[in-house]
């Protein structure tokens, strides 16, 4: 299917210019698809973390409903056969899910429609629990309750899979597809670029060749030798056989409300069989190591990010002061359990049963390499200032380059190995 082909995508894409619009094709989308709802006009919520998305509210004479839109450029023609928003197959398996009232699978239309829904999402809740210092126990509750479910539905469904139904997951879009697609990001973000200094300019292919030196820790790849490392580890082609799950795939906090207490997933656009090693990289990701104030909101650092850059013998050496650790004990205390309640159980039934490659470590920091790299142009001097984006860029190397053990990924990758 062609982009103009694609009404979903050219919904998404206005929305970023043009809101007005946006709610117009998508007004006319649904009255096309669904008439029998009776939608008269739609109102779209803004939303940092909607990239590739939008989602709002669709209203009736009598009633309101909540619906989620998801597009982007480049997306493979198989996805249009994939079970496409199937929250199915996830509640089935044990994922608390808000099931759709409905759903189009149609290619270049796919939405999905839900029950109104006031409850605020738990990106929401984290950002105003952190801006304000307040008390998150009931969130981190919470969040152990839903680790532990997301953990037994892992383990329930865990089987091999052959490499023709790896090669057709969808959720390949959000990783391996954005680096070797005909439209991928790695080459529309960045490659044949440029990349602001805090003193010039440098080509980004040149920046990309450079090892770094972050806080006084050496790291041992470049970017260059990560994107080539998640381009081999990252292909569904690669092996014959690979452990997969049943789950949700970009269960970051922007989909997931909080209900009554509970947390529950939405938007299960990339739901279904995925890899079990991929599977929970975009919510460990996004919702620890990734903090918004660098990475959605840089503009919320000025006058707090402290940063020295200087280049010497090939070498980017960075010192700053925006730690994870130090600057977010909740998003540790969230990751602590996410190493404790789903990853350190599932590695160790991989390996029990002789499905744990033996480079799953370096496999999982490819992935959490791609989750900041590939979804925002981090080099875009309109949203990041030079020295916000050398700092979103370090962040990218301690993801997916080995660094000693005492880093923040050296540690969470220690604390799940399999025990034996």
């Amino acid at each position: 299917m062609t982009n103009s082909g694609n009404k979903a995508l050219s919904a998404v894409l206005s929305a970023k210019t043009d809101p007005k619009d946006a709610q117009r094709r998508i007004l006319a989308l649904v009255q096309e698809v669904s008439p029998r709802l009776g939608v008269t006009s739609v109102v779209i919520n803004a939303s940092k973390l909607s990239l590739n998305s939008v989602n709002g509210i669709l209203e009736t004479p009598g009633k309101k409903y909540f619906f989620k839109l998801h597009a982007e450029a480049g997306d493979v023609e198989g996805l249009k056969n994939s079970e496409y928003y199937n929250s199915r197959i996830l509640s089935d398996a044990g994922w608390p899910v808000v099931e759709p009232v409905f759903t189009s699978r149609l290619p270049g239309s796919q939405f999905v429609i839900y029950e109104y829904i006031s409850a605020p999402t738990a990106f929401e809740l984290y950002e105003k629990s952190e801006e304000s210092d307040g008390n998150a126990d009931e969130l981190l509750v919470a969040e152990k309750t839903l680790a532990g479910k997301v953990c037994k539905a892992y383990l329930s469904s865990l089987q091999e899979s052959t490499r023709e139904d790896i090669q057709a997951v969808s959720l390949n879009q959000l990783f391996f597809n954005r680096l070797v697609s005909d439209e991928s990001r790695l080459e529309s973000y960045y490659l044949g670029k440029k990349a602001s200094l805090p003193e010039g300019e440098i080509a980004f292919d040149e920046m990309a060749g450079m090892k770094w030196v972050i806080n006084g820790v050496r790291y041992e790849k470049s970017l260059q030798d990560i994107i080539q490392s998640a381009k081999i580890l990252l292909d569904p082609a690669k092996e014959e056989h690979v452990a997969t799950v049943i789950g949700h795939g970009d269960d970051h906090n922007g989909n997931r409300f909080f209900i009554n207490g509970e947390f529950k997933f939405f938007d299960t656009a990339f739901a279904g069989r995925q890899p079990a090693l991929l599977s929970f990289v975009k919510a460990t990701a996004h919702n620890t190591l990734l903090h918004p104030r660098w990475l959605y909101d840089p503009e919320k650092l000025e006058g707090k990010l402290n940063i020295k850059v200087e280049i010497k013998d090939d070498v980017i050496i960075v010192d700053h002061n925006w730690k994870t650790e130090e600057l977010s004990p909740l998003r540790m205390q969230i990751l602590d359990i996410y190493a404790k309640e789903v990853w350190q159980p599932l590695i160790t039934e991989l390996s029990k049963r002789g499905w744990l490659p033996d480079d799953w470590q370096e496999y999982i920091r490819d992935a959490l390499f791609c989750c900041p790299f590939l979804v925002l142009n981090l080099i875009n001097g309109e949203k990041y200032a030079p020295a916000q984006s050398i700092l979103a860029l370090s962040k990218c190397v301690e993801l997916g380059s080995e660094g000693n053990t005492e880093t923040i990924v050296g540690k969470f990758l220690k604390s799940i190995e399999p025990k034996v």
